[in-house]
């Protein structure tokens, strides 16, 4: 099959300002067709076609030229020796097999270099790619995809039939994807650059699975649905990436035959998620490659989903194992968003991604790869709920404490409907994200940082309130003349809605952070992470007697002093954790500021954080001092 004027888009690459990742997909792209026509018209040392061989030698001529002039990576010098080894080996006219397996290794290995997206980000609609084939693909291929279009007849070469079992063996939906967006130059295959890239990806599916025989897609169907092939094909990327002869040769005929099911029903991978290091690997490797493409906002969109949805969800187990570990990637994950946003040179971008994606290897080691054990599950459960459920103790243990101090048990219903009402609400976004809907990053940080600046205003203006009776004296007569009327104006419901505020934020946190710890634990971790869990409500328990126990017995002035100093002490906190919350989810830039993270603090290593939690503390002191000078005076409340 001639495609001699293929090459001219590898000369073209070289000619136009081209984008690296387009030149890297051109590189993959001649690849591709290496790996598959070569064995065709080379055998036994001799050639069965002049022309074609002439292609395929350029093809590899031109890889290694445009690979040459990509931009470095740690790889380039390794890639350049196995692009010219391929070249020489096809000089020497070398067996089929070896050339296959040559063009394949670089194929893959310019993927990973070069962190090119070879995979949908959602399964195809191969209905919608029906109809796309229908449409702009049967005129020439023929209804039936059988190289029998009325367009095509006469053509040079033929168009392809997408039936033949030994070429389509060998060709991956990614290599299908690649031709349809770059087209075959000299050929009646035009780019399909008009579709977007959904449409495409579709297309190119639902072309892999026309020769498929309705046999062995049913066989196919009952060995997924028994559990075969789940773990070695059971992502869109080995989908889109594997052949049905790579699938065949490293695991056999029953998970082909899945594999071939799995093509014609993608959706079926909408259940199975890709473990979150591995995802968060992938997607900062898009990142890096949508950087050196100049595409900015894609590239930050798939750093901050890389940190998101993948490597969030695995902090707090990681935290138990290595903290300094999980602190070092978030600050680095962090680090690389600004370097993006600035729009940093590519080369201290890569060297951060590379450094990145080392500490994301380490992380995996530290995790394991087959679920965690039954000690790390149940210790992760402990530490998840009790450090999530601290600060929202905190805060409605002081009320209460505050309540019980004043004699004002009428109010107490107030409080527990406020926290009673967010960890209702808490099981009911476990039920929704478990069956309903999925729960994206974003929104989840978006939620917890609007909770968490909601919760620091209402602290603040609850402890203003607390600051200013702390110096009030005769006590009892304040409270008998007094509260109840403040308890029926706005504090009463700012009391109880920081207390569902305060709650709500580290229940939904605590629902998602389990959410992926029960995935992470697999079924025989799933009673140790319940174990952990009652052992941190126990915990919880024994410190909120504590803390009511022994406030009730500070004098009234120093209990109200207190109270007022842990509710601005919590506002500061909660700032803090606002403002990160609102960087993750990318509403808020987040710049750099030293490595020095306190969570328990609410101190984060950007500048947006600390200057508003100082503000925050500006206001304080200075709402404190003013209180202080206008009370002083007073030796009777009003």
């Amino acid at each position: 099959m001639s495609r001699l004027r293929l090459a001219l888009v590898a000369l073209l690459a070289l000619s136009l300002p081209a984008q690296a990742d387009n030149t890297a997909q051109t590189i993959v792209h001649m690849l591709d067709y290496v790996s598959v026509d070569y064995p065709e018209f080379v055998r036994d040392g001799k050639v069965l076609d002049k022309a074609e061989y002439e292609e395929q030698l350029e093809f590899a001529s031109q890889s290694a030229m445009l690979l040459a002039k990509l931009p470095a990576v740690p790889q380039q010098a390794r890639l350049l020796v196995q692009a010219n080894q391929l070249k020489a080996r096809i000089v020497a006219k070398a067996p089929g097999p070896e050339i296959t397996a040559l063009a394949v290794a670089l194929r893959w290995d310019m993927i990973e270099a070069y962190g090119l997206a070879v995979a949908p980000r959602t399964a195809p609609d191969l209905k919608r790619g029906a109809s796309i084939y229908a449409s702009h693909c049967a005129a020439c291929h023929g209804a039936q995809g059988r190289g029998d279009g009325m367009t095509g007849k006469g053509m040079e070469p033929a168009p392809s039939d997408f039936h033949d079992a030994a070429r389509m063996g060998q060709r991956s939906v990614y290599g299908l994807y690649s031709t349809i967006t770059l087209g075959v130059t000299g050929t009646g295959m035009t780019p399909f650059g008009h579709l977007d890239e959904d449409e495409r990806w579709a297309l190119a599916l639902y072309v892999a699975t026309m020769g498929q025989s309705d046999e062995r897609v049913v066989k196919g169907g009952a060995l997924w649905q028994a559990g075969t092939g789940k773990k070695e094909i059971g992502t869109l990327r080995a989908v889109a990436t594997l052949t049905d002869n790579d699938v065949h040769a490293r695991h056999g005929q029953d998970v082909a035959a899945a594999f071939a099911w799995l093509k014609a029903n993608p959706q079926a991978l909408a259940t199975i998620k890709e473990e979150p290091i591995a995802y968060s690997r992938r997607l900062l490797g898009e990142s890096l490659a949508a950087y050196r493409a100049g595409k900015r906002d894609d590239a930050q969109q798939l750093a901050l989903t890389s940190y998101l949805e993948g490597f969030e969800l695995v902090e707090a187990s990681l935290d138990t194992l290595d903290r300094n570990l999980r602190q070092e990637v978030e600050t680095q994950m962090i680090a690389y968003r600004d370097l993006l946003r600035r729009g940093a040179p590519i080369k201290p971008v890569a060297q951060l991604a590379e450094r990145i994606d080392g500490l994301l290897a380490a992380s995996a080691g530290k995790l394991g790869h087959s679920g965690l054990s039954p000690t790390t599950a149940a210790i992760s459960a402990f530490f998840i709920l009790v450090r999530e459920g601290l600060e929202a103790l905190l805060v409605v243990a002081a009320i209460i404490a505050f309540l019980l101090k004043s004699g004002r048990r009428e109010a107490l219903p107030w409080i527990h409907a406020g926290w009673i009402g967010a960890l209702a609400l808490g099981g009911a976004t476990w039920l929704a994200a478990s069956t309903l809907i999925e729960i994206s990053g974003a929104t989840r940080e978006l939620t917890e940082g609007i909770t968490a600046l909601l919760a620091a205003a209402i602290l603040l203006y609850v402890g203003f309130w607390l600051h200013g009776k702390s110096y009030a004296h005769a006590w009892q007569a304040f409270i008998d003349r007094h509260l109840s009327a403040a308890l029926r104006g706005g504090t009463l419901w700012a009391l109880a809605g920081v207390s569902f505020l305060a709650v709500y934020r580290e229940a939904f946190e605590t629902v998602l952070f389990y959410q992926a710890l029960w995935h992470q634990a697999g079924t025989g971790g799933h009673s140790s992470v319940i174990v952990g869990f009652l052992c941190g409500i126990a915990v919880l328990a024994v410190l909120a007697w504590a803390i009511l126990h022994y406030g009730l017995r500070l004098p009234i002035g120093r209990f109200f002093a207190a109270c007022s100093a842990l509710m601005a002490g919590l506002a500061v906190v909660f700032t803090g954790h606002g403002i990160k919350a609102l960087q993750e989810a990318g509403l808020v830039s987040a710049i750099p500021w030293g490595d020095f993270n306190l969570p328990v603090l609410g101190v984060y290593a950007t500048a947006e954080s600390m200057l508003a939690q100082l503000l925050v503390l500006l206001v304080l002191l200075a709402t404190f001092f003013w209180s202080h000078q206008n009370n002083g005076n007073h030796r009777k409340p009003n």
